[in-house]
């Protein structure tokens, strides 16, 4: 034992170098390590990724939702269209739920379905946006395990009103009776290009947040 440490020490006396062979791919393991290690995240930080891909979810689900309305109601007006009214539930929009660790559901300022009443705290985001200036999606800490993401949404074109505007004028008496075979109770109608329409809300879930953002695997799925 005493000649090995005698050994060492007159090698580094020496300036000799003891060389070790590299592992191979350690490069890469390194750089997977890396790539996999937590990073520190403030709550700041959370809160900037929750609107960025609160962001992300809600122009993908607009893109389709505008996408597949325009081609439905040219192919077969709004009986063609209405089963698709829902993007919160079209499968690339649940998948992208699945990966940032968010549940997505839509409200409005005049409800067609009675199920998507909102909640205090959606029904306060919804007031706030009936200001002209208040336009921009937001997010806030609901409690210390939920983060709610909103943004407004508004009649933009003819499409919208097909199915929401004045019936006998943008509505046909026929559709909007085709509509109350399916919502009884809807009062999505009178609407002008331009005014507020309802809101997105996404709920995320801060710990499935932090793992996305970590790039690790989700410890838990609430459920829908």
């Amino acid at each position: 034992m005493s000649a090995t440490i005698t050994l060492i020490l007159a090698l580094i006396v020496s300036g000799c170098e003891v060389k070790v062979k590299p592992i191979a791919g350690g490069k890469e393991i390194a750089q997977e390590l890396e790539r996999h290690k937590i990073k520190r995240l403030t709550q700041q930080d959370i809160l900037k990724a929750a609107l960025k891909t609160g962001d992300s979810l809600v122009v993908v689900a607009q893109q389709l939702l505008d996408k597949r309305l325009a081609e439905q109601l040219a192919a077969g007006g709004v009986a063609a269209a209405l089963p698709y009214c829902q993007p919160e539930n079209y499968a690339e929009v649940e998948a992208l739920q699945h990966k940032f660790g968010g549940i997505a559901r839509r409200t409005g300022t005049r409800l067609r379905n009675p199920q998507n009443q909102p909640d205090a705290p959606v029904a306060a985001a919804l007031q706030k946006y009936s200001n002209p200036q208040e336009q921009k999606p937001q997010v806030v800490a609901l409690n210390e395990r939920e983060l709610l993401y909103t943004a407004p949404i508004y009649i933009r074109n003819e499409n919208c009103l097909s199915c929401h505007g004045t019936p006998g004028q943008d509505l046909t008496e026929a559709d909007h009776a085709l509509i109350r075979q399916k919502y009884p109770e809807d009062k999505a109608i009178n609407y002008k290009a331009g005014e507020l329409r309802g809101m997105w809300h996404i709920t995320f879930d801060k710990m499935d947040l932090i793992a996305y953002l970590n790039d690790q695997p989700k410890k838990s799925r609430r459920k829908r």
